[in-house]
């Protein structure tokens, strides 16, 4: 899939999307070793500019925490976010796209990989109970439309979905590139704390 072309930036524009990008150091990382880099400005504002919803509709926003950098092993971070729902929550798209992987993972379970429309950007829902039903591989998505339900399964302690936002459209597999942190993201959107 190609990229579809951004929208030019205004000089104001671009401005704004470089300071935000130095000001949130670590928004996005490398996933192999979690050092800082950055992207294009005319990426990082299509990626606010979606304005999409949290992925649990029914999360308090005042319970959103920032574990993108919490340890997961001596060498790994967690690069996602995890949003604690009961069993069964409906699980949103969080911006319009395509169901581009459907299957289940060693340590996330249950699993969607959903590409953005601009093609850039990959989202990440894990330990899901199940998908919804007559989900499929190529399917367009809209923002808002439910994808699956939260669950328990793969390496999981409790009900949750594990949410990660990944950004590569040179590699073949886009999760093994960068990671954008979702709390900067969300938290960015739905006006912080």
């Amino acid at each position: 899939m190609a990229p579809a072309e951004l929208p030019a930036l205004s000089d104001e524009q671009r401005s704004f999307w470089k300071d935000l990008g130095r000001t949130l150091k670590g928004l996005v990382v490398r996933k192999k070793d979690s050092k800082p880099v950055s992207i294009p400005e005319a990426e990082l504002a299509a990626l606010f500019e979606t304005g999409f919803p949290l992925p649990i509709g029914s999360f308090p926003k005042e319970r959103l925490r920032d574990t993108f950098k919490a340890a997961r092993g001596r060498h790994k971070k967690h690069h996602a976010i995890d949003l604690g729902a009961p069993r069964g929550t409906p699980i949103l798209a969080v911006c319009d796209g395509t169901i581009e992987r459907l299957g289940r993972d060693r340590r996330g379970g249950i699993v969607v990989y959903h590409r953005d429309a601009t093609g850039r950007f990959v989202y990440y829902y894990a330990h899901l109970r199940r998908y919804a039903p007559g989900l499929r591989v190529g399917d367009r998505v809209r923002k808002g439309q439910m994808i699956g339900e939260v669950g328990t399964t793969g390496r999981s302690s409790g009900p949750h979905l594990h949410f990660a936002i990944f950004r590569d459209v040179e590699a073949p597999n886009p999760w093994k590139g960068l990671v954008v942190n979702p709390y900067l993201v969300f938290s960015a959107l739905v006006g912080g704390k």
